[in-house]
């Protein structure tokens, strides 16, 4: 996240918003206490509901009539639509990647890693998806494709809240965790086939765990309604 101190009033709300469904406290489909956020942050109504409308259009939160404001919530088919587009961009941005990385890249990539695993051991689960994140902006970005990083950036806020639910499950994380290494190893070997193949089975992987944690859910749900 980017320092406060630099940040207008209403990106300030927007980020912290953004912190509290990637922490997960926030889940997919929670209502945000307008009140209570507008209390906690020290901020009047009118900043607030512009950062929501911007996290609205954004695919993060829906605005409800007469009800309030949510956490947007996925269906599985919507989730497995996210997931497709994100497997296919993802292995063609590493794809590019390999092909402009320079040692310096290959040591941040390393750093990622090994805070995020360090992380996992003490179960800091928010500052694991946070190197996580970093570590996928970080292809997208060393890509050099403008068009590719711009909608990267727009879906990851989207995944963010599905990661989530999935990082609950601490095999899948320590799972993902190896593919990520996986990963490092193929970019070290300059590897472009591989590590596209690799970063297309992670994605399949992470959305298996993601569409399997949904569906308990749900069912979860239905059977304390019923």
């Amino acid at each position: 996240m980017q320092n406060f101190r630099h940040l207008t009033l209403r990106e300030r709300i927007y980020e912290e918003v953004v912190r509290l469904i990637v922490s997960g406290d926030l889940p997919s489909g929670a209502p945000i206490d307008e009140k209570a956020m507008i209390e906690r942050l020290n901020v009047s109504r009118t900043p607030f509901r512009e950062a929501i409308g911007t996290l609205a259009k954004e695919g993060l939160v829906e605005i409800k009539p007469y009800k309030g404001f949510y956490v947007r919530s996925f269906s599985l088919k919507e989730i497995k639509d996210l997931y497709d587009l994100r497997g296919t961009l993802e292995a063609f941005a590493i794809r590019l990647t390999v092909r402009n990385l320079v040692d310096d890249d290959l040591k941040l990539f390393e750093r990622l890693l090994d805070e995020g695993l360090a992380a996992l051991r003490r179960r800091d689960m928010e500052t694991y998806a946070e190197r996580d994140r970093e570590f996928h902006e970080t292809i997208a970005r060393l890509s050099g494709n403008a068009a590719l990083i711009e909608t990267l950036a727009r879906l990851d806020l989207q995944i963010q809240i599905c990661r989530v639910i999935a990082n609950e499950d601490r095999d899948f994380a320590e799972r993902a965790a190896r593919e990520r290494d996986d990963i490092l190893s193929a970019l070290r070997n300059r590897d472009e086939d591989r590590a596209a193949q690799l970063m297309a089975d992670h994605i399949a992987d992470v959305q298996a765990a993601v569409l399997e944690r949904f569906a308990e859910r749900e069912r979860r749900t239905g059977a304390e309604t019923a």
